[in-house]
């Protein structure tokens, strides 16, 4: 299976989060400085496919860490309808792994126009969105990915911004208490390909996370949709509840994101309400009680809330791959994706 550009990347994510932390920690303090010395109110965030979902875990630790709220940029205000709105006093942040993503760089570009602070994360040196930056860029050192699905590059792209978050509020990250944990899932490859088979014939699988966890609920079932060809959804566990609980019946399987943190009792909740309908339910938890709950259930490592989601993600990351091994599918070359997706009469793209 080694063949597989995914796995390949997939097993290259510690080596790449710590040449990331190691190249551009002094970087990241130097732009936390530019950033305290603009003194901005609030933050935007724009991205797009799993760059989107790393925005949404760099809200919960900008909001929670460095105390700054956090929006998310609507980039066809900016890219099509050109009638971006005043973002004055703001720090906005633009993520692509490519570089390319056409209303990512529109927003860099207009804040920049501005003179806005704007920060750039991509892993492309040669991409249009870091040469948009004048100043603060940071580069996921994260090497060349291969294969369609995002991988190792939305790994570096959460570090980034927590190592981001952290400087703003004047602490160092500690890097071997992300590294330990997300090599530890990366030895459990036999339980997570036997899980994966389990689910060989879901045509339709809901996949639920809230707080640090939400991004990881969207990033798993965007893995699941490009490379198992599933109808995967993806959702809040708490807005689940609110309506989209009806779609289910016993014959929908659901995964659910619960760390022992503070969400936990609202997970539990949630999970029973799943089992009274009948569904099959897959806990992912650092809690074997939790785990139980389930009709299966993994482990991962005990952590702080904001490292939860380093596991969670090698998990999904390895579950969605072996998955689409056992449905025959090549999660390298998903039909109709490309790395980087061209808009109707647009010379940029949006990252896959």
């Amino acid at each position: 299976m080694e063949r597989y550009k995914m796995i390949k990347e997939i097993y290259e994510t510690s080596l790449s989060l710590r040449k990331l932390f190691e190249s551009e920690k002094d970087n990241i303090d130097k732009i936390a400085d530019n950033i305290r010395k603009y003194n901005p109110t609030f933050a935007i965030l724009a991205g797009r496919g799993s760059s989107d979902n790393a925005c949404i875990y760099g809200q919960y630790i900008l909001e929670s860490i460095a105390k700054l709220p956090v929006s998310f940029a609507a980039g066809s205000i900016y890219a099509l309808y050109k009638s971006p709105p005043n973002i004055l006093r703001g720090l906005v942040i633009g993520i692509s792994q490519s570089g390319e993503t056409e209303d990512v760089c529109a927003v860099i570009d207009y804040s920049e126009r501005k003179k806005v602070i704007s920060v750039v994360i991509t892993n492309s040196k040669e991409s249009t969105l870091y040469n948009l930056a004048k100043e603060n860029k940071i580069y996921l050192h994260a090497g060349k990915e291969e294969s369609v699905c995002a991988t190792k590059s939305f790994s570096a792209s959460m570090i980034a911004l927590l190592m981001l978050a952290f400087s703003l509020n004047k602490e160092r990250l500690d890097i071997e208490k992300i590294i330990d944990p997300v090599e530890e899932i990366l030895t459990n490859r036999d339980r997570i390909m036997q899980i994966a088979q389990q689910y060989i014939f879901s045509n339709n699988i809901v996949v639920l996370g809230t707080g640090f966890s939400y991004s990881v609920a969207l990033e798993t079932a965007l893995k699941l949709k490009e490379a198992c060809y599933i109808n995967a959804i993806g959702m809040s566990s708490v807005d689940f509840v609110h309506g989209p609980i009806a779609i289910l019946t016993p014959t929908t399987p659901v995964i659910i994101y619960a760390p022992d943190d503070p969400t936990l009792e609202v997970n539990l909740s949630v999970i029973n309400e799943i089992r009274q309908i009948g569904s099959h339910v897959l806990v992912i938890s650092d809690n074997e009680e939790v785990t139980r709950k389930g009709d299966l259930g993994f482990i991962i490592p005990k952590s702080k809330p904001f490292i939860y989601p380093f596991t969670e993600t090698i998990f999904a990351h390895m579950f969605a791959f072996y998955l689409s091994i056992s449905r025959k599918i090549n999660p390298d070359t998903p039909r109709y994706l490309h790395k980087v997706t061209k808009l109707a009469n647009s010379h940029n793209g949006k990252d896959k």
